[in-house]
């Protein structure tokens, strides 16, 4: 008798949740798994602050990744309104909106799940799995179909989706690292404190690590790197460089500058071929040209 009153219990939740959370269920998957689906409920990311990971939860945070490094630092704000959209085992999906602060969490139980956000309009995908963190590196990947896509997503795991805002490629040309350690008045004050390795640094901090480049390999790379961010800063184009500067900073995590990284070493053998790229594209090499 009991089991009846649970399965009667279960139908007239699903009925409720129809007419709620589950309007974008597909109706031939809610015809067939009815009373499963009654516990699948999307929490209106509106109420959401923070993205709770406990048991059978599966949320995370839509944000602007402005600097398009695949990670969300200080000061990159969630993205409001994007639809995200869980897909279960059974091939059933749920969809609700971000909330203002780029928050989005359903209650699915524990299982095994897609999740997908879509791009929104005139944003690109950050780099994906950029760091060692993830409850703030962007997860999704793009599907060729305007989505951002997270396979093999466990409950009580965050699943993060960066997107950045389009650029205007006006090419003004690419400084070198000497040009950019000279020339401080012509770094962009919206870049500024500027973001390597997880590290803020006001403009005279950074020309002055510049100007001390050494045998530390985390020397050489944090200067190519920051004359690489100005580069693309002031408007050149960096379809050619941005998955190389997302590797660089997040070798530059995992290789704080002034670690005493040799050039002999397996750290810099993972890291020189990034280098060698910054290096390239600060020259003028790759797809901007050399400032004239």
């Amino acid at each position: 008798m009991r089991g009846e009153v649970r399965q009667a219990e279960l139908k007239e939740n699903a009925k409720q949740l129809l007419n709620g959370p589950l309007k974008h269920v597909r109706a031939a998957a809610l015809a067939a798994a009815l009373v499963p689906l009654a516990s699948l409920v999307a929490t209106p990311a509106s109420a959401q602050t923070t993205c709770p990971t406990s048991g059978g939860i599966v949320c995370g945070v839509v944000f602007n990744d402005a600097n398009h490094n695949g990670i969300q630092d200080a000061g990159e704000v969630g993205i409001e309104g994007v639809p995200v959209t869980l897909t279960d085992s059974t091939n059933t999906s749920v969809t609700i909106d971000t909330g203002p602060n780029g928050v989005y969490l359903f209650i699915p139980g524990p299982g095994t799940y897609t999740v997908s956000a879509k791009t929104p309009v005139g944003y690109t995908t950050s780099p994906s799995n950029v760091c060692c963190d993830d409850t703030v590196d962007s997860d999704g990947t793009p599907d060729g179909f305007g989505n951002s896509v997270a396979t093999g997503v466990v409950d009580a795991t965050e699943t993060d989706f960066g997107f950045y805002v389009n650029q205007v490629v006006s090419n003004p040309g690419t400084g070198t690292l000497g040009y950019w350690k000279n020339h401080p008045d012509a770094w962009p004050a919206l870049m500024l404190p500027i973001t390597i390795g997880g590290v803020s640094y006001t403009r005279d901090q950074a020309i002055y690590q510049m100007q001390h480049i050494n045998k530390d390999r985390t020397t050489q790379m944090f200067a190519q790197l920051v004359a690489a961010e100005l580069n693309v800063g002031i408007g050149n184009d960096s379809s050619c460089i941005a998955s190389s500067i997302s590797f660089a900073d997040a070798w530059l995590i995992a290789n704080p500058l002034g670690s005493n990284v040799s050039g002999s070493s397996a750290a810099w053998a993972v890291g020189e071929p990034y280098h060698n790229q910054l290096d390239a594209y600060n020259n003028g090499q790759l797809c901007a040209p050399h400032r004239k």
